[in-house]
């Protein structure tokens, strides 16, 4: 359960909330975009059209101007922009849904440098997908929140910290460039591609890798079992990070946590936004961007995206996998929904209280805005944070 299953997700509730109707158009390519998008506008019955994927952005352009009585959202789309630069003007019906995901990326960057830390590991990895803008978010705020934890750390334990960076084998003596292991696959979809890139970071001795490329969690998961499987294992370390949904139940005592992008939340907010006929006034005071993620408001209103996972947010994703199966009649679920809470829990409850403590005490300083997570937007953006994080 990634990306696109969450903006699902999001339909799938206004569907059940509010009575509406989802049709699911599925483009197999970028050719299929447009006829895609103007298949749905010219059903009289649509009031919402939503591309879901940064890759959508040059289509609902085009498409939201030829007809301007409907209503589109994109999530992690850019149209808006592309209307300022190519038309000089924004577009009243089309709302582009962004998020925070550099803060989220912090917050888990700094739970596996602190685990590295805890546990006398030299690295932590991220496996990224495609390299595009929106990725480089996720890139610069997990090298970001691994250097801001180790810096809590040099703070609040200054002995250990002293000792244990003296030892080749732990994070804290290693350059802040050479902490983060790191590289764009080039895919979203080639599982191998994943398996690859986490393998020969885990043999480098990254404690966790940070899966940024939707499915390819599966083929970091694969590496992570090998070696579990090798050693006898039943909890990590060594550990993955999961990203958009709630992903702790794929491999429970593995997944330390994940980066939770509630694009769900995004797709519901927005139909909300229509049935109340509010859509466009959000869309005239907004600039056409909806962002949320971790303290962020609309109109007033806490309208967050962005979290870390939870215990208490486990049953929510748990569910998902038992309805899974009851549609495709296959097995999704690894094992009984008691079982992964349990072995979730206990993976949890095993890593010291203070780095969670740690976590929160950042989640905190970011919502309160006395930190700041860099935000690299373009290619000088993203060069310049390289060159200081590597």
């Amino acid at each position: 359960l990634s990306f696109n299953d969450m903006a699902f997700k999001g339909a799938d509730e206004a569907s059940r909330d509010f009575g509406v109707e989802v049709i699911e158009l599925i483009s197999k390519t970028e050719a299929d975009y447009l006829p895609n998008l103007r298949a749905a506008a010219r059903d009289p019955d649509v009031v919402l059209i939503v591309g879901v994927g940064f890759l959508l952005s040059d289509a609902l352009l085009e498409v939201a101007q030829e007809y301007p009585d409907k209503n589109f959202a994109g999530i992690d789309t850019y149209t808006q922009a592309l209307a300022k630069e190519k038309l000089g003007h924004y577009l009243p019906n089309m709302l582009d849904i962004k998020f925070e995901e550099h803060k989220g990326s912090a917050l888990v960057g700094a739970l596996g440098c602190l685990l590295a830390a805890h546990y006398d590991y030299p690295h932590v990895g991220m496996v990224l997908g495609i390299e595009i803008p929106v990725l480089w978010k996720f890139e610069i705020g997990y090298k970001w929140g691994c250097d801001w934890a180790l810096k809590w750390y040099r703070e609040h334990f200054p002995e250990e910290y002293e000792a244990k960076s003296k030892s080749p084998n732990n994070i804290l003596s290693l350059d802040v460039k050479d902490r983060v292991l790191w590289t764009y696959t080039g895919t979203f979809s080639d599982i191998t591609k994943g398996y690859e890139a986490a393998k020969e970071m885990y043999a480098k001795k990254a404690i966790a890798v940070y899966n940024v490329a939707g499915p390819l969690g599966l083929g970091i998961n694969q590496a992570v079992e090998e070696i579990a499987k090798e050693k006898g294992l039943e909890m990590g370390p060594p550990f993955w990070i999961g990203v958009d949904a709630n992903q702790d139940w794929i491999n429970p005592g593995f997944v330390i946590a994940s980066m939770m992008k509630r694009v769900d939340k995004g797709v519901y907010y927005a139909t909300v936004l229509v049935l109340e006929d509010k859509f466009r006034d959000i869309v005239e005071r907004n600039e056409g961007v909806l962002l949320l993620g971790i303290g962020t408001k609309v109109d007033g209103e806490l309208m967050e995206g962005i979290s870390v996972s939870t215990l208490a947010d486990l049953d929510e994703f748990i569910q998902m996998g038992i309805e899974a199966e009851k549609m495709t009649g296959k097995k999704v679920l690894p094992m009984s929904p008691e079982e992964i809470k349990a072995k979730v829990k206990a993976m949890r409850e095993a890593q010291p209280e203070w780095i969670w403590q740690a976590i929160k005490e950042l989640e905190e300083k970011i919502r309160k805005g006395e930190v700041e997570v860099p935000l690299p937007l373009t290619r000088e953006d993203i060069e310049y944070w390289r060159g200081i994080l590597g």
